[in-house]
């Protein structure tokens, strides 16, 4: 999805391995690699399908040619479940992704869409297939209840309490998981914060670190779905630039959920490793999710 700013790394999908649980040591040399298909892909009710990327896994401590991971040849196909009516992606060599681009399929709200991919790797016939259930219609921001009116960095009210940005949103019954997307629009040395109350930052080191600062991630679980709306602060501490913001709040499906939760925690305090929650059958790694997305601006003032 063309508007999905969230920092995946698809270096770590194309290399992540599943560990056994009960093991502290593990093996992580080639003879643990296995091919997969690797898969990044949300639906989004009234939106085209497009940007479902499909790539592959490779050993690690392996130096390949991006370019070489793309599947541009997979079978890709999604099922309408409710009709049971099957459509097949075409790959766009400009976008590096498949999309659909018939007039004949709409995502729905509440409806369920099964993904099937068929491909070779390493002279090996390889499929998997995932199915997601979009969430249902009722997610937006409330703009009107929404405080983002231009705002100097840590503003104080007249009490000398400091402010905070906030937004207010409808949620999506039974969608208890709402993912926040915080990116600093003008984003550079010249920018940056450096009287903040947090971390001493020097020049010459934010440089290297400034996508650390740029993007921010954060998400709600777990919340009262049936509530009237909800409110959301935003937290100084995710600002790290004066001038503009986009803010993307993400409702997602349960495959959404259980991919962003999971995907980077897969060793516990003891040393115990677990799978993450893919949601993908057969030969197939990554994530397969709907969403409903809506976005907001707001600027920190000098």
């Amino acid at each position: 999805m063309k508007n999905l700013y969230i920092k995946i790394s698809l270096l770590f999908l194309a290399t992540i391995h599943f560990f056994s649980c009960g093991e502290v040591a593990v093996d992580l040399g080639l003879n643990t690699y296995a091919p997969k298909i690797v898969i990044e892909g949300y639906l989004t009710p009234n939106k085209k399908i497009d940007g479902i990327k499909i790539t592959r896994n490779i050993p690690l401590n392996t130096q390949v040619n991006p370019a070489l991971l793309i599947l541009s040849n997979a079978d890709v196909r999604i099922t309408d479940l409710q009709s049971n009516k099957e459509y097949k992606l075409t790959f766009v060599p400009a976008k590096l992704s498949y999309e659909y681009n018939g007039t004949d399929l709409k995502i729905g709200f509440d409806k369920s869409y099964k993904l099937n991919v068929t491909a070779t790797i390493d002279g090996k016939v390889l499929s998997t297939s995932s199915i997601t259930k979009t969430p249902k219609e009722g997610f937006r921001i409330i703009h009107s209840l929404s405080d983002l009116n231009p705002m100097f960095y840590r503003e104080k009210d007249d009490l000398g309490n400091v402010k905070n940005f906030s937004i207010k949103f409808f949620p999506s019954a039974e969608t208890d998981f709402y993912l926040i997307s915080i990116v600093a629009l003008e984003a550079s040395e010249a920018t940056f914060v450096y009287d903040n109350p947090f971390i001493t930052m020097k020049r010459e080191d934010l440089l290297k670190r400034l996508d650390q600062f740029k993007y921010q991630l954060k998400w709600l679980q777990n919340i009262n779905s049936f509530a009237g709306s909800i409110h959301y602060d935003l937290d100084w501490l995710d600002l790290w630039f004066y001038g503009k913001y986009r803010t993307i709040v993400y409702a997602g499906d349960q495959n959404f959920k259980l991919f962003m939760l999971t995907h980077k925690n897969v060793q516990e305090f003891d040393g115990n490793f677990h799978e993450p929650r893919l949601n993908l059958q057969g030969d197939g790694i990554g994530v397969f999710g709907s969403l409903i997305a809506d976005t907001v601006y707001f600027q920190v003032k000098k």
